[in-house]
């Protein structure tokens, strides 16, 4: 909590944070049957492929806190997970995370966190998470490709206590999504769903093979509560209006 709160408060310098910061984690099947179950994941011996930015959380908090700014109005606006294989409970799990950037966006800068997930000394899993910091923007930067959605396979009814459930179990407590005071407060009409919520649910619903990588964009939050629809059509997959994304099946 107080890493969150220290997040939340200006910084000093003038640069990104250059550590690499390490924790060593043996995961809780209590949390992650907590995890799974609001995620739609299948419980199982393997580890759903979104869990270790959950464990990462914690460090990405620390990275955010050396940042020469606030957290406040920093948006998640596109994550990728490359799975190099599954991760299986009970394997001790050496999790790193750096960050990186600044890079140029219309809208401002962006930076990603950059976190490794080990097992001994093998890499098993990378996860790539690109934030939003609002400003000066560059209208020469282009803007991402069309995607076409995918049409309609399922409609998802998001409920009103989403946010301080995934905030539970992700430990991400961004008053954003907590209750519809402070979302409002900072702009937005109600709470929203965590967009890594999103992708999560997004991720149980496809059959995913055991090494791939995955990328989805954010587009409008999930407003909450909500009825969202939800289509997939072989590689691509959206959540229509509030996500979009592709798979991509990696070599045996």
């Amino acid at each position: 909590m107080l890493t969150t709160l220290k997040a939340a408060l200006p910084g000093r310098g003038s640069g990104l944070p250059g550590d690499l910061l390490t924790r060593e984690v043996t995961v809780d099947a209590d949390h992650l049957a907590d995890y799974a179950h609001l995620c739609g994941f299948t419980l199982r011996d393997e580890l759903p492929p979104t869990y270790p930015h959950v464990l990462g959380h914690p460090l990405h908090m620390a990275l955010l806190g050396k940042a020469p700014f606030s957290a406040v109005g920093v948006v998640h606006i596109a994550n990728r997970i490359v799975q190099h294989r599954p991760l299986l409970l009970g394997e001790d799990l050496t999790i790193t995370a750096s960050v990186r950037g600044f890079e140029p966006h219309r809208r401002g800068k962006t930076f990603d966190f950059v976190t490794e997930a080990r097992v001994r000394d093998e890499l098993v899993w990378q996860g790539f998470a690109t934030n939003l910091k609002r400003g000066a923007g560059d209208e020469s930067v282009p803007k991402p490709p069309a995607f076409e959605p995918p049409p309609v396979t399922a409609q998802w009814r998001v409920a009103d206590d989403l946010g301080r459930r995934y905030a539970s179990v992700s430990g991400d407590r961004n008053p954003i999504h907590l209750h519809p005071i402070t979302a409002k407060a900072l702009g937005f009409p109600r709470a929203i769903a965590h967009g890594m919520w999103t992708k999560a649910r997004c991720l149980a619903s496809l059959r995913l093979p055991d090494a791939f990588a995955v990328e989805v964009r954010f587009k409008q939050p999930i407003l909450l509560p909500s009825k969202v629809t939800f289509g997939e059509d072989g590689d691509r997959f959206a959540v229509h209006g509030h996500l979009e994304g592709e798979l991509v099946k990696l070599a045996d």
